[in-house]
């Protein structure tokens, strides 16, 4: 478990984690003209289809703002994680999140009312993991209707993997606490781990090391903190603090997220720390 726990803090990044879900809730869905389904409807409607046309046992969950989806898996890892860097996860468990994602995305823009957000937790019921993928629906449905690209759909998902004993032999997803998930909290994850991927981006990672990248919405405040590690001479020189800020200011604008009152943004490497009104932030260009 020492071992796992060595690689899921060293080796699993962002950055790769997103890759893997390319076209996975794009594809087999056609944008409906009128809604088919009621929202009372849409917990059972995706456990119904998941079983009737993939064979997948799934359990669902509603709060006010969130469609959860739980996944009881026999294996999540691939049997050469830890060894093959481009290794990660189990073939089998990519399919069958592919069925549920496209099962949720499918049921989701045929809804009359839909909650905000949508958590699916895919569980390894045997070695104990949880793998947490959480997405905004009014991002499925803009990207179903072709306005967002899908490079840029696979980064605003927000994405957690850890070790989570209490998975072992869940069946049913006892161990899922299901929750509110709101705007303020999704954006400061996903801004995070925007940070961490960009700089392990193909025109990046030879030039830096991530070794944290975390976000926190407080009180009307945005908190995020890094320490990202130059490892090599870039051809030209990489403004870290510019370009945190920037990806900042494109997903707050983007979100049209407008509820809070400053942002502080902290380099643990120099503790150099900047905050930045609201209006500081809607001032500066989207790039």
């Amino acid at each position: 478990m020492m071992r796992l726990r060595r690689f899921l803090k060293n080796s699993v990044k962002p950055g790769l984690l997103f890759s893997l879900f390319s076209c996975l809730i794009l594809s087999g869905c056609a944008n409906p003209s009128e809604p088919t389904y009621k929202e009372k409807d849409i917990p059972y409607l995706v456990k119904k289809i998941c079983k009737e046309e993939y064979n997948l046992e799934v359990s669902t969950k509603r709060t006010p703002t969130t469609l959860w989806i739980y996944a009881p898996l026999s294996k999540i890892l691939h049997a050469d994680y830890g060894i093959q860097a481009d290794k990660i996860f189990d073939e089998e468990m990519v399919n069958k999140l592919r069925n549920i994602l496209t099962t949720v995305g499918r049921v989701l823009i045929s809804s009359d009312n839909t909650p905000e957000f949508f958590a699916l937790l895919a569980s390894d019921i045997k070695l104990g993991l949880d793998y947490t993928l959480i997405g905004c629906v009014s991002d499925i449905k803009k990207t179903y209707a072709g306005f967002i690209p899908e490079t840029e759909a696979n980064r605003r998902y927000v994405i957690r993997f850890k070790i989570s004993p209490e998975a072992i032999n869940d069946a049913t997803g006892v161990h899922l606490k299901a929750y509110d998930i709101k705007l303020p909290d999704f954006l400061a994850e996903q801004i995070s781990q925007r940070i961490g991927g960009h700089f392990q981006g193909e025109d990046r990672k030879k030039y830096f090391q991530v070794e944290k990248s975390e976000g926190k919405f407080s009180d009307g405040i945005f908190t995020f903190a890094y320490a990202i590690n130059q490892i090599a001479q870039p051809d030209k020189k990489i403004d870290i603090k510019k370009e945190a800020l920037d990806i900042i200011t494109y997903c707050l604008k983007t979100y049209e997220f407008k509820e809070f009152l400053m942002l502080e943004v902290a380099d643990l490497n120099t503790a150099d720390k900047l905050v930045l009104s609201k209006a500081a932030i809607w001032e500066r260009p989207t790039e």
